[in-house]
């Protein structure tokens, strides 16, 4: 059975990147971060105090890393 939701631990998975990589090249970059946070109406929860996980809609943030692949990689 396919997880409805991902940890961090899981976007590490199934991308090979490290957190600090994930949160500098994607997550935190303000263009994506638009799109991503649940505050703005995405599928990305942001942690907001030090014991809480990271959490993903599975489904959509592999589309998310799929539609923006060229973005993520580009030294833009």
């Amino acid at each position: 059975m396919q997880k409805v939701w991902w940890t961090m631990k899981d976007l590490e998975q199934v991308t090979g990147y490290s957190d600090d990589w994930l949160k500098e090249n994607i997550l935190l970059r303000p263009a994506f971060k638009k799109i991503l946070d649940l505050e703005n109406g995405g599928f990305v929860y942001y942690p907001e105090k030090r014991r809480e996980k990271w959490l993903f809609i599975a489904l959509k943030m592999q589309e998310f890393l799929e539609n923006h692949f060229a973005q993520i990689f580009s030294k833009n």
